[in-house]
């Protein structure tokens, strides 16, 4: 027996702000760099918590699925309203922060830096192979240029029967799985070579075709029976997860594997078992007006804990002697950049969302 899913899912919402602090404890590197109590933690688990980037695309694709497919296939809703409504989505955050840290990369790096301020801004700088222009600005920002690509996906992904939409998924793996067998049989599985990211970074990590595969698989999972699940197995598959990000690094498991493809049945089974809600994981996170609030804002804290850790870590070498424990130094970031992040959302993003949908609404047909 099938059961309709509610309008909200409150349980993936706030398991949002898990995935956006997975991928702040990721950037938190002096933890993993320094002693302290955490740092067998920080080397491993904290280290992977890029995954978090997976979880996102993957979401997406089921928020996607489970907001707009209908009304899209019924025609309820036009594509070009679809698209305005989800490009205003993450373009005034992106504005909000990115603008700034544009003004001020321009002041450090001068006329040079303008184009790549620019391809940022118009959120086209996944597409180029470079670090140096798709780290440009405010690193996080990527993902968005990747998502933008999604949306514009998805409006024809929305019309693919479940089959199709399995040859679709098919495919994306295959060619992602021959760019890692093709990268390992060149000697090229490392992301990072003498401090700086490689080709098979961008490939596999970043590059908008290759994580197109996390969105549809989003897709494929929002279609799946709505039935089974239950507590023990949201711990099984949450154990299941922490479990890997742990044995990943220890059993060193090569790069080229862990960027994207590795966690791609674990974040699967992550959102197809939350996604029931059955449990009582699902059930308490959906419950918890806090950890809503904070799932709500993990948009925001995804984009500006980076520049609160680059400001953290240049206050730190300005105090020299005096600095903080890098444990203390961690919380305090921490705690800086989940407060700011519900600041922003409450006070700047809820009220530019709304406004820019009235004016959608009123005059996008």
């Amino acid at each position: 027996m099938t059961s309709a899913r509610p309008v909200r899912l409150d349980q993936l919402t706030s398991l949002r702000f898990f995935a956006a602090l997975a991928v702040l404890a990721s950037h938190l590197w002096p933890l993993a760099e320094f002693p302290n109590p955490l740092q067998p933690l920080a080397r491993t688990l904290f280290h992977e918590g890029y995954a978090g980037v997976s979880f996102f695309f993957m979401l997406s694709g089921y928020i996607l699925a489970h907001t707009y497919q209908d009304k899209l296939a019924s025609g309820a809703i036009s594509r070009r309203k679809y698209w305005a409504l989800r490009m205003v989505r993450i373009v005034p955050l992106h504005w909000l922060v990115g603008v700034p840290l544009g003004i001020w990369a321009l002041v450090q790096g001068g006329a040079a830096m303008v184009p790549k301020v620019a391809v940022n801004l118009a959120l086209l700088q996944a597409w180029v192979p470079d670090p140096d222009w798709y780290f440009t600005v405010n690193e996080p920002s990527w993902s968005l240029s990747d998502e933008a690509f999604f949306y514009t996906c998805f409006a024809a992904l929305a019309f693919c029967s479940a089959p199709r939409l399995g040859l679709v998924a098919g495919g994306l793996l295959a060619i992602n799985v021959a760019v890692v067998l093709w990268q390992s049989s060149a000697g090229q599985g490392a992301i990072i070579v003498e401090d700086r990211n490689t080709l098979t970074h961008w490939l596999t990590y970043i590059a908008p075709p290759a994580r197109l595969l996390d969105f549809v698989v989003g897709m494929l999972v929002y279609r799946l029976p709505r039935h089974g699940g239950g507590t023990r197995v949201e711990l099984g598959v949450v154990t299941l997860l922490l479990g890997a990000m742990v044995a990943y690094p220890l059993l060193g498991l090569p790069d080229v594997w862990r960027m994207q493809l590795a966690y791609l049945p674990l974040m699967a089974l992550v959102i197809w078992a939350f996604g029931l809600g059955g449990g009582a994981l699902s059930q308490g996170l959906a419950q918890s007006r806090s950890l809503v609030l904070l799932g709500d804002a993990s948009f925001a804290l995804y984009l500006v804990h980076l520049p609160i850790v680059h400001g953290g870590l240049a206050v730190q070498e300005w105090m020299d002697e005096r600095a903080l424990p890098w444990l203390v130094w961690a919380g305090l970031v921490s705690l800086v950049a989940v407060a700011l992040s519900v600041a922003v959302f409450l006070w700047v993003e809820t009220p530019v969302l709304k406004r820019l949908r009235r004016v959608i609404e009123a005059r996008v047909a």
